[in-house]
Formats: structure tokens, C-alpha cells, sequence
């Protein structure tokens, strides 16, 4: 089989040795892909991340001595300890098989098939996982419109949040940013696209690594080993691309050949894929579109009692005297911004996130924090007019009557501040 890839005929013990290592590396990081997309077979892919959980306990128990259990989390975080240990464990590993790799095979002179099929692997992966995040920008999932911290001050925000905030704002931006991850995404995805392809997610990948970083995002690890998989990529063409972007030099194009020399084999192989990336892309784009109309840009318009609201009374157990300087039980903002979500801030200024469930027929509100499920609170609203909220009933232990004035939105000069071809003077407020 020819790959199509510049290689020479014999490595050094240096190249043969990373090789090694960094093809055990990403089969490691990468695999199950993409088994947990096939029906019926994804309880190979639970397998597998039940047996990895068990050896990133052991590794943070008896070497790290970590006290706390480690568990992956779905709480958005990427950069926990347990990821930390899970890093340093696929290091060793792929440490480990590329030394017994090497003892067993010293013998062999250069892995051209090998390098091929790898690239591959890894180019799916990154290709389908690259297409699904511009897909989240372009349909406005990742980042919403930042309805939820409008009445917030840059100070109060996190570096992250304020990098959402940002993000949120235009969608234009957000679908620049989303197509080009996507047009990056599917030119990896066929080997005579592969290397622009990589290119691309290279540029594209390494903003993102860098406001990671700089903005206290908890993707840093895996946004950092996608960045790694865009230059693994490159790897076969490094001097094709060196001569072509540095030197100047003319470079020959690369005969491509299929995977296999048999018309039925290679029939059946494309078969496959193509079925495979189908399935991988439907199932990421149904779960984007989903994401979208509950927690989307979409989701703002399906929103029962959309606004934000500030509390301009609260009486709790019936005690009509006015409202006291701090109290950490007391609303001080409520923002509903999602159909199933509302956040709420309190008069010492902590900020709570409640499940918020609205029954608009029976004009009830059920709401409980994430955290403690159990113990559910009902209010009853009433809209006396077009600029008040009413909540009463039982929140927690304690019977609650708020008042809450639904705050103009058009006030906000985020929101009216449109796009203007001529400013005679900076508009920078």
C-alpha cells in the first residue's frame, strides 16, 4: 500500500522512538472513538472508561496520595485532578509500551504503513470533534447571548466569564469562527485535504489554547492535546511545507493511492468510513441542536417569564419590615433566561443556579439547586402588568412574598448599540 506520505526508507532509533510513543499516546487518549456513536456496541466504551477509572484511582491513591476520591466529572471542567492523573497515566503508558515496543521491534527499520494508519485515526477524531465545536458556535450553544450577567459588572466576572461574555455578544463572529473550524474539520477528514486541514485547526486551535489559558477556561489539557494531534498531522509533510512556506522551493505533489489494492476491500473500507463519519456527525449535530433550543440562542424565545428582575419586596413568614442589609436567604436579582434555569443573587451577593421548572397552564414555578435535588420548592406568580412579577409560597422551610420589577432591557447599551460603517470618534464606553 502507498500512503502518499514523504517519508524516508530508513529511521533513526530517535524518530522510531517517538513514533512509538506518540502513536501509543493518541490511540490511548483517543480510543474508544468511535465506538460509543455505534449502537450496540457502546457498552465496550463504558467497559473502557470503567477500567480507567479504577487505574487513575489506584495512580492518584499510591502515587500522587491523593485523599479524595477521583471521579471524571460533568460539570464542564476538563481540568480537574482526576484529568490531571488520567494525563500523567496515558504519559506512562504510552511511555511504557514504547520502550517494550521497542525491545520487541528493534529490528524493524521504519513504520510508514503504521504512521498512515495512525494519521488517520487521528485525523477522524479531530476532524469529527473539530466540526462539532464549530457547530456549537455557529448555532450559538457555546456561547450564548449573555443575557445572564447583564446586570453584572466586569469586576464581578470571572476571567472566563468575561471571555463569554465576549464571545456571546456577536454572532457574526461566532459563525466566522464556527465555519472555519468546520471548513478546518472536513478538509481533515480526506487524506489529499488532510495537511491544509491541519493547517487550519493549527491557526484556529491555537487561539483557543491560548485564551484558555490566559482566560482561566478548564479545557487547557484537552484543547492542548487537539492542538498536539493538528501537528502530528503535519508531521510527514514538515519538509514539503518547510520548502514551500521558507525556502521558496518548488515541491512535487503526492501521488495518492487507495488504502487497499483490491476494488471490493477498498469498496467495502470506504463503505465503512464514510458510514462512520456520518453517523459521528449526525449524532454530534442532533445533540448541538438540542443543546440549542434549551440552553441555545434559541432557548431564549421558549423562555416562560424571560427577563431580569430585581426584587423590590421580599417578605418572609409574613414579616413586613423592610428589607435588611444582608441577608443570605434573601433575593436580591432573579435572571430566567433558559426554559429549565434561572440564576439568582442574593443580598450578601452570592449567586445561586436553580433548576427552574415553570407551569405556565397552573402558574407554578418548581425549583431546587442542582446539589440537593430532593428538597423542592413551589411559588405560585402572578403578572399583575407588563412591568412586575409576583412569587409566593414555599421557598425551602420558609413562606415568601416577592415583588419584582422586570428590568428594560433596551436600556443596556450592549443590546441598542448596533454596527456602524462611519464613527467620527471611538463609541468605547
Amino acid at each position: 500500500m502507498q500512503t502518499g506520505l514523504t517519508v524516508t526508507n530508513e529511521w533513526s532509533f530517535p524518530q522510531k522512538l517517538c513514533f512509538r510513543f506518540f502513536a501509543s499516546y493518541f490511540f490511548i487518549f483517543i480510543f474508544p472513538f468511535p465506538l460509543g456513536f455505534i449502537p450496540l456496541i457502546n457498552t465496550l466504551n463504558n467497559w473502557y472508561h470503567t477500567f480507567f477509572d479504577a487505574l487513575i484511582s489506584l495512580a492518584g491513591k499510591y502515587i500522587f496520595h491523593i485523599r479524595f476520591p477521583l471521579a471524571a466529572t460533568r460539570n464542564g471542567s476538563g481540568d480537574t485532578t482526576y484529568n490531571y492523573v488520567q494525563l500523567f497515566l496515558f504519559a506512562v503508558l504510552a511511555l511504557i509500551t514504547a520502550l517494550i515496543w521497542s525491545v520487541a521491534d528493534r529490528k524493524r527499520k521504519s513504520y510508514h504503513q503504521l504512521l498512515y494508519w495512525i494519521i488517520f485515526y487521528v485525523r477522524m477524531y479531530l476532524g469529527l470533534t473539530i466540526i462539532k465545536y464549530g457547530f456549537e458556535k455557529i448555532f450559538k450553544t457555546q456561547f450564548p447571548f449573555p443575557f445572564n450577567n447583564l446586570n453584572e459588572t466586569y469586576g464581578e466576572s470571572s476571567p472566563m466569564r468575561l471571555l463569554w461574555t465576549f464571545m456571546g455578544y456577536s454572532t457574526a463572529f461566532n459563525v466566522f469562527t464556527g465555519s472555519v473550524e468546520i471548513i478546518g474539520g472536513l478538509l481533515l477528514l480526506f487524506k489529499k485535504s488532510a495537511t491544509p486541514g491541519a493547517l487550519i485547526c493549527i491557526t484556529v486551535l491555537s487561539n483557543v489554547v491560548v485564551m484558555n489559558f490566559c482566560f482561566d477556561v478548564p479545557v487547557k489539557l484537552f484543547s492542548a492535546n487537539l492542538l498536539l494531534m493538528a501537528f502530528f498531522i503535519t508531521v510527514p509533510d514538515i519538509n514539503r511545507l518547510i520548502n514551500f512556506f521558507l525556502r521558496n522551493r518548488a515541491v512535487p505533489a503526492i501521488n495518492f493511492q487507495p488504502e487497499f489494492t483490491k476494488y471490493r476491500t477498498q469498496a467495502i473500507w470506504d463503505t465503512v468510513k464514510f458510514t462512520l463519519m456520518a453517523l459521528v456527525i449526525y449524532t454530534n449535530s442532533m445533540q448541538v441542536l438540542n443543546k440549542y433550543s434549551i440552553s441555545g440562542d434559541a432557548a431564549f424565545k421558549k423562555t416562560p417569564l424571560f427577563g431580569i428582575y430585581t426584587v423590590e419586596k421580599f417578605i418572609k413568614n409574613n414579616d413586613t419590615s423592610l428589607l435588611p442589609a444582608i441577608d443570605s436567604t434573601q433575593w436580591k436579582t432573579l435572571n430566567i433566561i433558559f426554559p429549565k434555569k434561572a440564576t439568582v443573587e442574593m443580598m450578601n451577593d452570592n449567586v445561586r443556579t436553580y433548576s427552574f421548572l415553570t407551569d405556565t397552564l397552573n402558574k407554578k414555578i418548581q425549583l431546587f439547586t442542582y446539589n440537593d435535588s430532593t428538597h423542592k420548592s413551589m411559588l405560585s406568580y402572578y403578572i399583575p402588568d407588563s412591568a412586575h412579577l409576583i412569587l409566593s409560597g414555599k421557598l425551602h422551610s420558609d413562606s415568601v412574598y416577592m415583588l419584582l420589577l422586570k428590568q428594560d432591557l433596551n436600556k443596556y447599551l450592549l443590546l441598542n448599540r448596533k454596527f456602524h460603517w462611519i464613527n467620527e470618534s471611538p463609541y468605547n464606553r
